[in-house]
């Protein structure tokens, strides 16, 4: 089966946004102070970072790697995602994951990283694409929230990329990625449903 881009335009949006992240990604050890998720500074008033810090990362290959797990995503969902969803993710997903660290996890300082929003997009598309394909979403998703699972559990090594990332992999924001995710899907769902019952004619 070939799979068709949705929105042709949804590459150079998202190539600027990958660009983005390079960027920073490169630049990190100048930019990350000012442009981390960090609690005492949220706390102060500083709210780009509840946007910003879901942008910058540890080092150049903790970049990469989410950069590479963002394209996969995107190539695989094409069919699925346009500008208006892409931006959605971003711009309803990091928002709520950092409330929810910030609201669930007083202990955290700090944080950098996109790995929990490309948990959240996964999940986004996963849900929206499920009645076309509910067999193969119904067994992703199922290996998606078994990681997840597993990522809460006592045993769970926690420094299995520090070779590459120079840091712990946070899982917490996994999660908080994933259930923003799926309340986004949620409530476009809705907003489609009642968009579709409001053209419907009375009976």
């Amino acid at each position: 089966m070939t799979l068709s881009s949705r929105d042709p335009k949804l590459w150079p949006h998202a190539g600027l946004f990958a660009a983005l992240v390079l960027l920073l990604g490169l630049a990190h050890g100048w930019v990350n102070p000012w442009l981390r998720y960090d609690r005492a500074a949220l706390l102060d008033g500083q709210l780009w970072r509840l946007f910003t810090g879901h942008l910058v990362h540890l080092n150049h290959w903790h970049t990469l790697m989410n950069l590479a797990g963002l394209g996969l995503i995107l190539w695989f969902f094409r069919d699925l995602l346009d500008r208006r969803r892409f931006w959605l993710w971003f711009l309803v997903c990091a928002p709520l994951s950092s409330l929810a660290l910030l609201l669930l996890d007083p202990r955290l300082d700090w944080y950098v990283g996109l790995s929990g929003l490309l948990q959240g997009l996964l999940v986004l598309c996963l849900l929206l694409g499920w009645r076309g394909h509910p067999g193969l979403h119904s067994l992703v998703l199922a290996v998606v929230v078994g990681r997840l699972v597993w990522e809460q559990t006592p045993g769970y090594d926690l420094d299995y990329l520090r070779a590459w990332i120079h840091g712990r992999v946070y899982v917490n924001a996994h999660l908080y990625g994933a259930i923003s995710g799926a309340l986004l899907a949620a409530a476009l769902a809705l907003r489609a449903r009642f968009a579709g019952s409001a053209i419907q004619p009375p009976a």
